[in-house]
C-alpha cells in the first residue's frame, strides 16, 4: 500500500482531470497553500507516484480509427524468447501497448491502425511470422472505454 495521505489523493485525482492547471488553482481545489500544494506534487514525482504528464490524443482524429488486439502464444517461453519478441512488437509504430499475461495467450498486444487491411498487414507480417510465435488470435475493438481517473486506495 504507497503511502498518501487524503491530500496525496486528492492532489492524485485532480491532477489526473486536469494536469494543465495552475499550481494556484490547483491548491486552492484541494484546500492547502501554493508552496504546499508544490512541495507535495513534487514529492509524489520524485517517489514516482506521479510519472509523467499526457495529452489523451483522440485516435481516430489522427488517422487511428481501429483498435485491435492481438494474443500471441509463444515457444520456447523463454525470458530470452519473450524479450526478443516485445522488442520486436514494441518497435511498431502502431502498438499502443503490450501485456504479458497468463492464460492461454504470453503475451496481448494493443494496436491502432488506420484500418483493417494495415492490421492484416501488422499482423501477418510482423507478428505471426516472428520465429516464436505458435498461435495468434487477432480481436477486433468496437468500443473502447477508459476510466480518465484512477482512484488511490485508502
Amino acid at each position: 500500500m504507497p503511502d498518501i495521505d487524503a491530500t496525496d489523493r486528492r492532489i492524485l485525482v485532480e491532477l489526473q482531470k486536469n494536469a494543465r492547471r495552475s499550481n494556484k488553482d490547483l491548491a486552492a481545489d484541494v484546500g492547502v497553500a501554493p508552496s504546499t500544494m508544490l512541495a507535495r506534487v513534487r514529492a509524489l514525482e520524485e517517489r514516482g507516484i506521479i510519472r509523467g504528464y499526457h495529452a489523451d490524443i483522440d485516435r481516430p482524429g489522427v488517422g487511428r480509427p481501429v483498435r485491435a488486439t492481438v494474443s500471441v502464444r509463444l515457444q520456447p517461453k523463454s525470458r530470452e524468447v519473450v524479450e526478443k519478441f516485445v522488442q520486436h512488437v514494441w518497435s511498431l509504430e502502431e502498438t499502443e501497448a503490450i501485456s504479458l499475461v497468463t492464460g492461454a495467450f504470453d503475451v496481448i498486444i494493443d494496436l491502432t491502425v488506420p484500418d483493417v487491411s494495415t492490421l492484416g498487414s501488422r499482423v501477418l507480417n510482423e507478428i505471426a511470422t516472428f520465429e516464436a510465435v505458435v498461435d495468434e488470435q487477432t480481436t477486433l475493438v468496437l468500443e473502447h472505454r477508459r476510466k480518465p481517473v484512477v482512484r488511490p486506495i485508502g
